[in-house]
């Protein structure tokens, strides 16, 4: 059975993928790349206004992504 990626690993992924810099999403979500390489590491996690523009910049799924980030 497939193991399901960890919210910190499905945002790089989906950064890399998209072929973004880490200051080009940062820029786009409205927030530090300090904060988008703590999300990435899984060191700290966004609130929900910042996920949701994180969603729609990587263009992920907002519920599933919300239920990673949970925990």
């Amino acid at each position: 059975m497939a193991r399901k990626p960890s919210f910190s690993q499905l945002i790089r992924n989906a950064r890399n993928e998209r072929g973004l810099r880490v200051a080009e999403v940062a820029e786009r979500v409205g927030v530090s790349t300090a904060c988008i390489y703590l999300w990435e590491s899984d060191r700290g996690r966004p609130r929900d206004t910042n996920l949701s523009a994180l969603c729609k910049v990587l263009k992920l799924p907002v519920r599933a992504t919300k239920e990673l980030a949970a925990g």
